[in-house]
């Protein structure tokens, strides 16, 4: 299957890159950060299977933000009739068993059923508490697969735990753009 899509140029290296643990994108509202990671994320379930875990500080947020996102975007493609996302659970399933999964991190006792997760995305990373960021670290584990991490935000200030952990420590196998 052949998928052609345009995409904006600042993106272009991003969306097929997987060379590191961690990517970090910072950018304001209309940057298209949030756009180009699902984009990112729904190439790498068509081409190996995965199961991702899309996280916001709040589950109520979700639907009308990431996974709408998700649905725009298969939409777009034209791969409506093999991705299949459902709303309860709220989830994407795609026929290579590749699934994406969303989950609150105002309900932390959710994760606790998750496994084989490869692949986690904190949408609004700021918003979300360090220690669920450190929670999720620790959730995510496969037997055979990478994992990956990709923290999305808008520009925050300098007492922000994303600013202190990604610019004040030394970078290690992080991708910031």
């Amino acid at each position: 299957m052949d998928i052609v899509k345009e995409v904006n140029p600042h993106f272009e290296d991003f969306i097929f890159d997987w060379n590191y643990r961690t990517y970090f994108l910072v950018g304001g509202y209309g940057s298209s950060k949030s756009y180009h990671i699902a984009l990112k994320i729904i190439l790498k379930c068509l081409e190996e299977k995965r199961k991702v875990l899309v996280v916001r500080e709040v589950f109520e947020t979700i639907r009308e933000s990431t996974y709408a996102l998700f649905e725009e975007i298969i939409g777009e493609l034209n791969l409506e009739e093999y991705i299949i996302p459902t709303v309860s659970p709220m989830r994407i399933n795609f026929p290579n068993g590749s699934q994406i999964i969303f989950k609150g991190m105002d309900k932390p006792w959710k994760l606790k059923s998750i496994h084989n997760v490869s692949i986690i995305w904190i949408e609004e990373a700021s918003e979300l508490k360090y220690e669920g960021y450190k929670e999720l670290l620790g959730r995510a584990r496969h037997p055979t697969l990478p994992i990956y991490f990709i923290l999305s935000t808008n520009p925050v200030g300098k007492d922000n735990w994303t600013y202190k952990h990604f610019f004040k420590d030394e970078l290690n196998d992080i991708f910031v753009l």
